[in-house]
């Protein structure tokens, strides 16, 4: 927050709009308007910093223009990261007032340390880690240190690095981290942005030495994308020192992040926009025509304006490249389209390099449960984004890292290589090796005290219960999947429910659609979301007739997408602990309106080694209920695990009600149906049929 007792007069205002304001080339009202950088319209003085953009690009909100003095600043206002006040009360209202979103930031908003942490690591795997994109991970000390780290700088970014003011550190470069007073002005940059330097902070410092804040421009060859947030100066783009920037290269969809410096340099350099070729060729390598280094005449044909193929060299013309089938063209933006080799022997658009090649599928790398992909360009290259399918080109790297949720069981390298084939080499030999690269982290969450709704149910976060599934179900009278049954995640593609509720009425895997983990509704069933179903089984020893065994499993053809609030409930047979047929258990399925609950009972085992679970209270399960999962304590270390799926209603009930505070379960305990679904998950692994 603000340091109390430190006021903004108006004279210092109106001496930071002189010094912004004036000697642009085309003049605003001196004192009564602020005049954009973008394109030089003039604005009232009054919108200046005053959270609401008015110039094109922002320039009237950016911290270039907004930061100032602490001696400044507005004893009663909360001071936004760019240097913008707003009013305290405006601060943690749920409504963003700030421009760049720093007065709802959980650092000011929210003293929950672990819950930050959590967002903050994304999918990475180790408990300290940062996730920078998609693919790219640092560890928890290389936040806010000072020292960029991820390649988006996201580990020095506002939304990282966000500190409230205190009496000795009120100075706050613009993202977020805290400056003491003493170090401003003193002609060293403190901030990575070099925000503790500016003209509108130091101004009227003496000793002190104005330099420019630092700029770094996007290049004809690389190109700024949407995700770049830029300024623009005499029609030229850029950003300022500590923003990130993700560029493509002109001629492909390749993509990457930088950051700039407080130098005017960037962080580190671009990749190459394409793979430099030794080619001898004169008539393809732009000696005697225009480049074409991938040429091969048995894989691309060039056709001119008259649609007759043609050879290289390629001189003075407009031509259409075209690849035989099963191979992709790159660069992707000019497949079909024709293009024009300059009498220069040059593209016409700089750095285009026609290529005909195979790809390597992005589904293949992502099927795997346990394990998450990261791709480079080449052995030693940078990161990019794992889902951009035109850049997954021979050579390019996969590692490997554990999931979210799981724990390195090797140090072993997890690696693979797209081919010129492209097929993904070593891709099964590690797929098949899946299981003993990583343990699976069950137990994690599964709190046994934690409230969670069912009839009369105790209403229950869905963190707590993030196993279950809601199981959908054709019915041809109203044209439509309706609720059926729940099922317990026991891997992320495999989902354990009961028997009865996949084999009714002859159904076919086609009748049944899978929903995600959480709270679910009948009325808002979002077919996106949605997972088909590859497979069912029911386990052999099921009786139609009198329901024991009521045991069956569902294979999705896609696994579910692994989320930070998901854990996959524990099986009791890796541990080698004894299951117990009495104690106390927990049930959690959904209520009427689609909201998790649960109920507590007590269980016994029946004759027929099916077990009986008697509800407390006035806890009821219903009909909806079948393939819940009966939690209960196992393992050595107390932790909780699934011991039966419930199957039936055989005690007292609502009078005219499908619900009963008596039911029976399907127990896992019996040793041939223990090991029917281990050996159901270890020959149920989706690798690649050819490498």
């Amino acid at each position: 927050m603000s340091s109390p007792g430190l006021q903004w007069s108006s004279l210092g205002l109106l001496t930071f709009c002189l010094l912004l304001c004036v000697g642009s080339p085309e003049s605003c009202d001196e004192g009564e308007e602020f005049q954009c950088q973008e394109d030089g319209s003039c604005i009232p003085f009054e919108n200046w910093c005053n959270t609401k953009p008015d110039c094109p690009l922002a320039s009237d909100e950016s911290f270039i223009s907004c930061k100032t003095h602490p001696s400044d600043m507005m004893a009663d206002k909360f001071q936004c990261a760019n240097g913008a006040p707003i009013p305290e009360r405006l601060v943690c209202n749920d409504i963003v007032d700030c421009s760049d979103g720093s007065d709802e930031l959980p650092q000011v908003c929210n003293d929950n340390p672990d819950e930050m942490r959590q967002r903050f690591r994304g999918n990475c795997t180790g408990d300290s880690d940062l996730e920078c994109l998609p693919g790219e991970c640092v560890a928890d000390s290389a936040k806010c240190n000072g020292v960029i780290d991820c390649s988006n700088g996201r580990d020095e970014s506002l939304e990282i690095c966000m500190q409230s003011c205190d009496k000795n550190k009120c100075f706050q470069c613009s993202n977020g981290v805290l400056v003491d007073s003493k170090h401003l002005c003193d002609n060293e940059m403190h901030c990575l942005d070099g925000s503790d330097e500016l003209l509108t902070v130091c101004g009227n410092a003496k000793n002190w030495t104005e330099v420019p804040p630092a700029e770094c421009y996007e290049t004809s060859e690389l190109l700024f994308t949407n995700r770049t947030v830029f300024q623009m100066k005499d029609s030229r783009r850029f950003v300022y020192a500590n923003q990130p920037a993700e560029v493509q290269c002109w001629n492909s969809d390749r993509r990457s992040w930088n950051v700039c410096m407080n130098n005017g340099s960037w962080h580190h350099e671009f990749p190459p926009c394409h793979e430099k070729l030794i080619n001898r060729n004169p008539d393809t390598n732009g000696t005697n025509g225009c480049p074409i280094n991938w040429y091969n005449n048995e894989t691309m044909i060039i056709w001119d304006e008259n649609d007759n193929s043609v050879m290289p060299p390629i001189q003075d013309s407009r031509v259409t490249f075209k690849c035989e089938d099963g191979l992709t063209f790159l660069p992707y933006e000019f497949k079909d389209d024709p293009i024009t080799c300059l009498p220069n022997n040059t593209w016409i658009e700089k750095d285009f390099h026609p290529r005909c090649t195979k790809l390597c599928s992005p589904d293949a790398i992502t099927e795997m449960y346990s394990l998450t992909p990261r791709c480079y360009n080449g052995e030693n290259g940078t990161p990019f984004n794992c889902k951009d399918k035109y850049s997954l080109i021979p050579e390019t790297r996969v590692k490997f890292e554990c999931a979210s949720g799981f724990t390195h069981r090797t140090s072993e390298p997890m690696m693979v290589k797209c081919t010129e084939e492209g097929r993904w080499e070593g891709l099964r030999d590690l797929c098949e090796r899946e299981e003993k690269l990583c343990n699976y982290e069950c137990n994690h969450r599964l709190n046994y005290s934690e409230i969670t709704f069912s009839k009369g149910g105790d209403p229950t976060d869905s963190l707590r219960a993030s196993w279950l599934v809601p199981i959908y179900r054709w019915n041809s009278t109203t044209a439509k999947h309706e609720f059926a049954c729940t099922g317990n995640l026991i891997r992320l593609d495999i989902v354990l429910t009961a028997a009865h509720c996949i084999k009714a009425n002859g159904s076919q895997k086609e009748d049944f659609l899978v929903g995600p983990t959480g709270n679910r509704s009948d009325l808002t069933i979002d077919r996106e979301h949605l997972h088909k179903v590859r497979h069912l089984d029911v386990y052999g020893a099921y009786s139609e007739v009198t329901h024991t065994y009521d045991v069956g499993i569902i294979f999705l053809e896609k696994r579910m997408d692994f989320r930070q609030d998901q854990r996959i409930v524990c099986l009791p047979y890796s541990d080698g602990s004894q299951l117990s047929s009495s104690g106390d258990a927990m049930v959690t399925s959904w209520n009427s309106d689609g909201y998790l609950t649960t109920v507590y009972g007590r269980l016994s085992e029946l004759r027929n080694g099916d077990l009986n679970v008697e509800l407390n209270d006035d806890y009821r399960l219903c009909k909806g209920d079948s393939g819940s999962g009966v939690i209960t304590t196992c393992g050595l270390d107390n932790h909780k695990c699934l011991v039966a799926v419930i199957s039936r209603n055989v005690g007292s009930g609502d009078h005219g009600t499908f619900c009963s505070n008596n039911v029976t379960a399907a127990s896992l305990k019996p040793l041939p149906l223990q090991d029917h679904i281990q050996q159901i998950i270890r020959n149920n692994v989706n690798c690649p049929e050819v490498e």
